[in-house]
């Protein structure tokens, strides 16, 4: 909230931009960024994508280096729960650190595309990706501003303004939702 636009996401490395993966909790935004990492991709941040302004870019602020999954997620994607550590041992999380796999992206990339998570479809067989306009998606990303119950009515004004400009001064960025079928 420092000057900063903190979007409830997680951001992994494709190329010299970073792809954001945003949506409500559970939504496997996490799962996503650790299964990139596990295919040799870097993250750039898990939980909050702090984003900021600068010459015209928005720029994604490298976070901790570290992705936190639920058991069956560290299962999933490592066949053993146990084969990460506890993010402590009052919580059932488990965490990949990827400063030791070397695949954390430590320094600011460019904001390149948004990704809204939405609930899974047990029935599909495959991801599914579509375009969502702007006007539609200034709200998703509104309702997944990180801290926004924290905003004031001036600091909600200046969000909007943030949003708005997200959605129009970025070359090629067209939010998409993805679903599961």
């Amino acid at each position: 909230l420092r000057g900063s636009l903190p979007l409830h996401s997680c951001s992994v490395t494709i190329g010299h931009k970073a792809l954001a993966l945003m949506g409500p909790q559970g939504a496997g935004k996490s799962t996503a960024a650790a299964a990139f990492a596990r295919l040799g991709y870097s993250v750039i941040s898990e939980d909050v994508t702090a984003l900021s302004e600068s010459g015209g870019r928005y720029m994604v602020q490298p976070g901790y280096p570290r992705v936190n999954l639920w058991p069956e997620s560290a299962e999933a994607l490592f066949g053993d729960a146990h084969e990460l550590p506890l993010v402590t041992p009052t919580w059932g999380k488990h965490f990949l650190a990827l400063d030791r796999t070397n695949r954390f992206q430590s320094v600011p990339l460019p904001l390149g595309a948004i990704f809204l998570l939405r609930e899974r479809n047990a029935t599909a067989k495959t991801p599914r990706i579509e375009p969502m306009p702007a006007a539609p998606a200034i709200f998703d990303l509104v309702v997944n501003t990180y801290g926004n119950y924290l905003l004031d009515s001036e600091m909600r004004w200046r969000e909007f303004l943030l949003l708005g400009r997200l959605l129009q001064e970025i070359p090629g960025l067209q939010p998409a939702k993805m679903y599961e079928g």
